[in-house]
């Protein structure tokens, strides 16, 4: 087998291994992708800012609560028993 086919058939190998993935796993993969990230930027970060995105994420909570405790805004659809006009 050549270098250019064992590429090829390898490409082919991960996208069949890709597409049966089972999507809790991938969720578990991503998880503990994302929780090792958030280490690294604890550990990597000095202590104003690890203050500031603190404050940044309660801020954003806040406002997030503070929008959903909003009265909605309705839309009213055009009545289809109105006389057109022409």
């Amino acid at each position: 087998m050549t270098l250019e086919e064992s590429k090829q058939l390898e490409v082919k190998i991960a996208n069949n291994i890709l597409n049966n993935v089972p999507f809790a796993q991938v969720v578990q993969i991503l998880s503990g992708e994302a929780t090792r990230r958030a280490k690294e930027v604890v550990d990597n970060s000095s202590e104003e800012e690890l203050t500031k995105m603190k404050e940044d994420f309660e801020k954003a909570e806040a406002d997030a609560q503070a929008a959903q405790n909003q009265p909605q805004d309705y839309v009213d659809l055009p009545d289809e028993t109105a006389e057109k006009k022409d």
